[in-house]
C-alpha cells in the first residue's frame, strides 16, 4: 500500500493527537504514584463508627491501596474500634485507632505494605520477626471442574496490582506475596473465585463456570433499573465489545444482525453518513420512523445538518449525518434496546417507534484505570460494477457506447478514480473511583479517508463525567459532559446530479480517462467551457472536476450537557432530579465553480453557506417508590414529570443568482436582486412537550410480576385543537414457570409474558395553524395551508407475547416475540379543492399493521483447556400492511417520493405495504409474453404499477465468540431476506451501452425474449440496441430492473491475542486483526440492497448511481494499565 504525503500527515498528526492525552494519563498516574510515597500524610474521609478493626483495616486498605500485614496470634482484630476521619491523614487515623490498643506500625516495600506488631511497652509482647506475617512464594495451579488447567486465567493479590496469569498448563507463580493474603481469580465465562492463602505455598484452585445470573439488572425506561425477570416485555442488551470488534465511523452500523427485530440500513453516501434503525417495521406517513435516542438516560437529538435527506431521484443533493454517529463507541458500556411501544412507553411520543438507551462508562469504586485503544483499517469499495469492454462510440462525438467492436479496451476507469482508504480511530480514558468521588474522562480522535478521493472525515470526541455521594451516601450528585467536534469533507452527492459515479460509469470503454483526471479544467478559459470533458449532459460531469471544483464542507459542532440530583429519603423512597442540553450547530457550505455544468450552476459559480443551531432541553423529575410489603407481596413504582423544549434555527446564504467575480465564495460576492435576496433567516421553530408519567410495578412471590404504565402529554404542536393533551397507557404481565412449578431440573429459567400497550405521537409544528413568514426578497409570504383545528394525535396500539427459556445451568438460552401493532390518525397532507383558495391542508387518516415475530437462540459451548464457544442465532419476521389510507375521504395512494420524470415512485397504497415500489412496466398478452411493436422495442403502460416492496421478509444474524487460551475470534454472518429493489444505475448503463449485459447480449447477437408482436407472432430475438435503448435510461421500464433484494455477507471478523503482562502493570493488552463487509455470500442485485439513497421515509429501494459498499481490514490494540 502505497501512502502519499497528505497521508503521511493524516498518519502522523493522528499519532500526535493521541500520544499527547496517553502521554498526559500516564503521567497524572505517575504523579498519583508518587504520592503515594508520602501515604501516612494522605487525607481520608469516611466514619469509622463501632467496628471491627478488621473492617476498618479492610476500609483503608480500600482507600489508600495499602495492604495491611499482621499476625491474627499477635494482634486481635474483633475489636471494636471508633474514630472521626474527615480531614485526618492516615496517620493520625492509625495513631486514634492503634496505640490505645499498643499496636505499632511501619511501612515496608516502598509504601506497600504496612506493618503491624504489638507494643514493645507491653510486657511479653516483644515484637519480632517471626510476629509479622512473612512474604512468601506462591505456586499454584487453576482448573476447571473436570480437572483441567485453564489457561490465560487472571490471579491478583486483592487490593494491590501484584499479579499473573496462568501458563498453557494452568500453572502460576507468585513472589512476595504475603502469607495472610487473598487471591482474586479471573476468567472469563467463570464464576470469580476468592482464594484464601492462609501461609499456603502450594494451591490448586477449581473455578466453576460462570451461570447467567437469573436477577441481571435491565436499564429500562427513564433510565430505572429493573430485575430482568420482572419484565413484561422482551428487551436486548448489548455490550461495549460488540460495539469494538470491527469498527465503523457510525456505532449504529455495527448492531446489524445481532438484535431481533432490528433492521440497519447505512446510508449510500460515504464517510460520516447516516444510517436508518428501524424497530419492527415502519409505521408513520410523515413523521420519523426511526427511534428515540437515550444517553444515560436523558433523550438526545438524532438530526442531520440543513442537508436533511435527499427525497428526489435526480438528487444533488448530500447526506446530512445524524446525531448518533457522533458519539464515541469506547464511551459506551452497553446498549439495551426496547423495541415495543410497552417497553418504552414512559419516553411517551418521543419514543413512539422504540428507544435505544445508550449507557456510558463510569469509574468503578477503589479502582484507577487507564484505557489506550488504537484502530487502523484500509478501506476499498466490496464490489465493482460489470461494464462491457468490447465495444466503442457511435461517433467521435457520441456519448454512447454503441458503437463498433474495439481491438482493446481502455484503462481501468475505477482503478484510476478509487482509491485505498485509511482510517484512523484512537481512544484514550481515565477512571478513577472512591467510596464517595468517580471520575471518568475520555478523549477520541477519528480520521478518515474513504475510497472516493477527497471524502474526509475529522472527529474529535472528548467526555468528562463526574459522580459524588455526600451525606453517608444517602445523596448522590452526577454531572457529564460531551464535546463533539466533526469535519466532513466531499460527501458524495446521491442521485444524478454532482454525483461523480454517473460520468465516471458512464464514460464510453474505448476512451482513456486518466487526460481527465490529470486535466479536469482548462485554467485559460471561464464560464462553462473551463471543465474539461468529453461531452456536456447535466447528469454527468468530469469526476474529478466534481471532487476538486464541487467541494462541499460540512462542520458540526455539539455540546451535551446533563446532570442528576437524587436522595435516599429512606429506604423506600428516593427522589432525583435530571436535566440536559444537548446543542447542536452545523455549518454545511459547497463551492461550485465557474464551469460547473450550466443546469447545476450559473457561469461565474455559485455559493452555498447554511448555519443552523438546534437545542434540545430536557428535565425530569422522578420519585420512585417501594412499599414495605408482607414477605409473599411487593409493589414499587417510579411517577414524574417531564418538559422538553426543542428550538431550531439558522441562517442560509446563496445561491442567489450566482457570483459577481468568478469562483469568489463570499456572501457579499453573491449577486442579488429586487427579486432574490441570497441571504435569508429560517423560519421560527419552536416545540414544547410537558407530561407527566407513572409505572407501578407489582409482584407475588417473586415469580408472579403485574406492570402499569400512564402517560399524559401536552404538546405545544397541537395548540388551537381541542387535542392537546393525550394520554396512553400500557399493562404487561409475567410468570416466572420456573419458580411457580415444580420444573425438571435442565430447565433452568423458564418464563412467560404479555402486555398492550398505547402510544401518541404528536404532529408537526404550525400546521394546526399555519404561520406567515419572510420569502427570500423580504416580503411577507402569507400562508396558503388551512387551518386543521380537529387534528389528532397520530397513535399505536401494540400487542407482545413473549416467553424467555434457559436450559442445562444456563447454557441454553431461548427467547421468542410475537408482536402486532397498528398505527393510526396518521397525519396526511392533502391538497384541497380549488374553491377553498388553499394550497395545502392536512387529515387524520391512516391504518399501518406491523405483525411479526423474533426468536433468538444462544449456546455456550465448552471443551476444557481454555476452550469456550459462544454462538447465538437471531430471526426475525415482520409483515407490514397499509390497512388505510385515508377512505373516509376517497384517498387509497400516499406519494412518499414522486417520479420526478423519472420511471420511479416510492407509494403508501391500501393493501399494500411501506415503501411500495411503483414504475412503468410493459404489456402483456394472456399468456404472459411481452407485447412488442414491430421493431422490436416493447410496448409500455403508461400508469404507474406496483413492482415489489424493499423491505426484507426475514433478518437473520448469526454471532459467534470463540476463546482458546489467550485467542479470541470474533464473527458474524447475516442475511436480509426476501424483497425487491430498483436499480435505476442499470438502467442508465444498458441505455448508453456501457454495462457488461449490453456487450454480451452483442457478443451473442441478440436479446433473447419471451414476447409476441401486434399479429401474435411470437418473438424470441430481439437487436440489443433497439432493446436496451428502448428499456433503459431513467424514465425507461422499471419493472425489468427489478431485483431481489436478498444479500447475505460476512458483516464482521476479528482475530485477537491477549499478551499477559499483568506482573509489569498492565492489566489487558490485546492486538487484533479485524474485518468488516469482508464477503458477500448471496447477492443477486448489482449493488448492495442494503445501501439507501435516504434514510428519510422516501426513496428506499432504489439505486441511483450509490456509492459501493465498502469493505474495511485493519488492526486493532487494546491496553488496558
Amino acid at each position: 500500500m502505497n501512502l502519499n504525503w497528505s497521508r503521511m500527515k493524516a498518519l502522523i498528526k493522528a499519532c500526535v493527537l493521541h500520544t499527547l492525552p496517553l502521554f498526559c494519563c500516564i503521567t497524572l498516574l505517575s504523579h498519583h504514584s508518587a504520592k503515594a510515597q508520602g501515604v501516612l500524610e494522605r487525607q481520608v474521609s469516611f466514619n469509622l463508627q463501632h467496628i471491627t478493626l478488621k473492617k476498618a483495616l479492610e476500609t483503608l486498605e480500600v482507600a489508600t491501596r495499602v495492604k495491611f500485614v499482621y499476625s491474627v496470634n499477635q494482634i486481635d482484630v474483633t475489636k471494636v474500634v471508633s474514630t472521626e476521619t474527615d480531614g485526618k491523614t492516615l496517620a493520625e487515623i492509625l495513631d486514634q485507632l492503634l496505640l490505645p490498643l499498643n499496636i505499632e506500625y511501619k511501612i515496608q516495600d516502598d509504601n506497600e505494605y504496612i506493618v503491624l506488631s504489638r507494643s514493645a511497652g507491653r510486657s511479653g509482647d516483644e515484637t519480632s520477626p517471626e510476629n509479622i506475617i512473612p512474604l512468601i512464594t506462591i505456586s499454584g495451579r487453576v482448573t476447571d471442574t473436570k480437572g483441567i488447567g485453564l489457561a490465560g486465567v487472571n490471579v491478583v493479590v486483592k487490593n494491590t496490582t501484584t499479579g499473573t496469569s496462568t501458563d498453557i498448563r494452568g500453572n502460576f507463580n507468585l513472589q512476595s506475596v504475603p502469607a495472610n493474603s487473598i487471591l482474586v481469580v479471573s476468567f472469563i465465562g467463570y464464576a470469580t473465585y476468592e482464594a484464601e492463602v492462609d501461609g499456603q505455598t502450594s494451591m490448586v484452585i477449581v473455578l466453576e463456570e460462570e451461570l447467567t445470573s437469573l436477577a441481571e439488572v435491565v436499564i429500562t425506561a427513564m433510565g430505572i433499573p429493573r430485575p430482568e425477570k420482572s419484565l413484561t416485555y422482551g428487551t436486548q442488551q448489548i455490550d461495549a465489545e460488540e460495539l469494538t470488534h470491527a469498527k465503523t465511523d457510525n456505532m449504529m452500523n455495527t448492531l446489524n444482525g445481532k438484535v431481533p427485530g432490528m433492521t440497519v440500513f447505512p446510508s449510500a453516501s460515504g464517510l460520516g453518513g447516516s444510517a436508518k434503525v428501524i424497530l419492527r417495521g415502519n409505521r408513520s406517513f410523515s413523521q420519523s420512523n426511526q427511534p428515540l435516542y437515550v444517553l444515560d438516560g436523558l433523550p438526545m437529538l438524532n438530526s442531520s445538518n440543513s442537508n436533511g435527506q435527499p427525497n428526489t431521484p435526480f438528487g444533488g443533493q448530500v447526506d446530512g449525518g445524524d446525531g448518533i454517529s457522533n458519539l464515541n463507541p469506547d464511551d459506551v458500556e452497553s446498549i439495551t434496546v426496547l423495541k415495543g411501544a410497552s417497553a418504552a412507553a414512559l419516553y411517551g411520543s418521543q419514543a413512539a417507534n422504540g428507544a435505544i438507551i445508550i449507557t456510558t462508562k463510569k469509574a468503578r469504586e477503589g479502582i484507577t484505570e487507564l484505557n489506550y485503544n488504537s484502530n487502523v483499517y484500509v478501506s476499498d469499495i466490496a464490489y465493482r460494477p460489470q461494464f462491457q469492454t468490447g465495444y466503442g462510440r457511435t461517433g467521435s462525438n457520441a456519448r454512447d457506447s454503441w458503437g463498433a467492436p474495439m481491438a482493446s479496451p481502455a484503462d481501468d476507469k475505477l482503478k484510476t478514480f478509487f482509491h485505498e482508504g485509511v482510517n484512523f480511530i484512537n481512544s484514550v480514558n481515565l477512571a478513577s473511583g472512591s467510596e464517595k468521588n468517580k471520575i471518568y474522562c475520555s478523549f477520541a480522535n477519528t480520521n478518515a479517508q474513504g475510497p472516493v478521493p477527497h471524502n474526509t472525515l475529522a472527529r474529535n470526541n472528548f467526555s468528562l463525567q463526574q459522580s459524588q455521594k455526600l451525606f453517608d451516601r444517602r445523596l448522590v450528585v452526577d454531572a457529564g459532559l460531551h464535546y463533539i467536534t466533526q469535519k466532513v469533507e466531499n460527501t458524495p452527492a446521491l442521485g444524478l446530479y454532482f454525483n461523480p459515479l454517473t460520468g465516471l460509469y458512464l464514460f464510453p470503454s474505448e476512451m482513456n480517462i486518466s487526460p481527465y483526471k490529470a486535466q479536469y479544467e482548462f485554467a485559460d478559459r471561464v464560464g462553462y467551457e473551463r471543465q474539461n470533458w468529453f461531452t456536456n449532459e447535466d447528469i454527468q460531469q468530469n469526476p474529478w472536476w466534481i471532487i476538486n471544483r464541487n467541494p462541499n464542507y460540512s462542520h458540526r459542532r455539539r455540546l451535551l450537557l446533563s446532570g442528576r440530583v437524587a436522595f435516599d429519603v429512606n429506604r423506600w423512597i428516593n427522589i432525583q432530579v435530571r436535566g440536559n442540553l444537548d446543542q447542536i450547530t452545523d455549518r454545511y457550505q459547497q463551492n461550485l465553480f465557474s464551469g460547473t455544468q450550466a443546469t447545476l450552476a450559473r457561469p461565474n459559480g455559485q455559493f452555498i453557506d447554511n448555519t443552523q443551531t438546534q437545542e434540545q432541553k430536557y428535565a425530569d423529575a422522578l420519585l420512585a417508590f417501594k412499599i414495605p410489603m408482607p414477605t409473599s407481596f411487593g409493589i414499587n413504582g417510579t411517577v414524574g414529570t417531564s418538559i422538553t423544549d426543542s428550538r431550531l434555527d439558522g441562517t442560509a446564504v446563496g445561491p442567489g443568482l450566482g457570483l459577481i467575480m468568478p469562483d469568489v465564495f463570499k456572501a457579499q460576492n453573491i449577486v442579488a436582486s429586487s427579486m432574490v435576496n441570497p441571504v435569508y433567516n429560517y423560519p421560527d421553530n419552536h416545540t414544547q412537550l410537558q407530561s407527566i408519567f407513572g409505572t407501578v410495578n407489582a409482584a407475588y412471590s417473586d415469580w408472579l410480576h403485574l406492570n402499569l404504565t400512564g402517560r399524559n402529554d401536552w404538546s405545544s404542536n397541537l395548540s388551537f385543537t381541542p387535542n392537546l393533551s393525550y394520554f396512553y397507557p400500557s399493562m404487561g404481565v409475567s410468570v416466572l414457570l420456573k419458580d411457580a412449578l415444580d420444573l425438571p431440573t435442565r430447565i433452568s429459567y423458564f418464563k412467560v409474558r404479555a402486555n398492550y400497550a398505547e402510544v401518541g405521537n404528536t404532529v408537526p409544528q404550525y400546521v394546526t395553524n399555519p404561520v406567515n413568514s419572510f420569502d427570500n426578497t423580504g416580503s411577507v409570504t402569507l400562508s396558503t395551508a388551512a387551518p386543521f383545528e380537529t387534528l389528532k394525535p397520530e397513535r399505536t396500539k401494540t400487542y407482545e407475547l413473549g416467553t424467555d427459556l434457559r436450559l442445562f445451568e444456563n447454557r441454553l438460552a431461548l427467547t421468542f416475540n410475537y408482536y402486532r401493532s397498528n398505527t393510526f390518525n396518521q397525519f396526511i397532507k392533502v391538497v384541497p379543492s380549488v374553491a377553498t383558495a388553499y394550497s395545502a391542508g392536512y387529515v387524520n387518516g391512516g391504518n399501518v399493521q406491523n405483525t411479526g415475530i423474533e426468536l433468538s437462540m444462544e449456546y455456550i459451548l465448552r471443551m476444557g483447556w481454555g476452550f469456550r464457544w459462544e454462538t447465538s442465532i437471531n430471526v426475525a419476521h415482520n409483515v407490514n400492511r397499509i390497512i388505510d389510507v385515508d377512505s373516509k375521504n376517497g384517498i387509497d395512494k400516499y406519494l412518499l417520493t414522486t417520479n420526478d420524470n423519472t420511471s420511479y415512485q416510492s407509494v403508501l397504497a391500501k393493501g399494500g405495504s411501506y415503501g411500495d415500489i411503483y414504475g412503468i412496466t410493459v404489456m402483456r398478452d394472456a399468456a404472459q409474453r411481452m407485447v412488442l411493436n414491430d421493431d422490436g422495442t416493447p410496448r409500455i403502460n403508461t400508469n404507474f404499477s406496483y413492482l415489489g416492496n424493499p423491505n426484507p421478509h426475514w433478518i437473520t444474524g448469526w454471532n459467534n465468540s470463540i476463546t482458546y487460551r489467550n485467542f479470541t475470534l470474533n464473527f458474524l454472518i447475516d442475511a436480509k431476506i426476501g424483497g425487491k429493489v430498483f436499480s435505476m444505475t442499470q438502467a442508465i448503463m444498458d441505455q448508453y451501452g456501457i454495462s457488461k449485459a449490453t456487450g454480451d447480449a452483442r457478443d451473442k447477437g441478440y436479446v433473447p425474449v419471451n414476447g409476441v408482436n401486434e399479429k401474435g407472432e411470437a418473438i424470441s430475438k430481439v437487436d440489443p440496441q433497439k432493446w436496451y435503448t428502448s428499456i433503459g435510461g431513467r424514465q425507461g421500464v422499471s419493472e425489468l430492473y427489478i431485483y431481489s433484494a436478498t444479500v447475505a455477507r460476512v458483516r464482521e471478523v476479528s482475530l485477537g491475542y491477549s499478551i499477559p503482562l499483568r506482573k509489569y502493570g498492565i492489566s489487558k493488552l490485546r492486538v487484533s486483526l479485524t474485518g468488516r463487509n469482508l464477503l458477500y455470500l448471496y447477492r443477486e442485485a448489482p449493488y448492495d440492497p442494503e445501501l439507501l439513497m435516504s434514510t428519510g421515509n422516501g426513496l428506499s429501494g432504489i439505486d441511483i448511481f450509490n456509492q459501493p459498499a465498502i469493505r474495511n481490514i485493519g488492526f486493532a490494540l487494546n491496553v488496558t494499565i
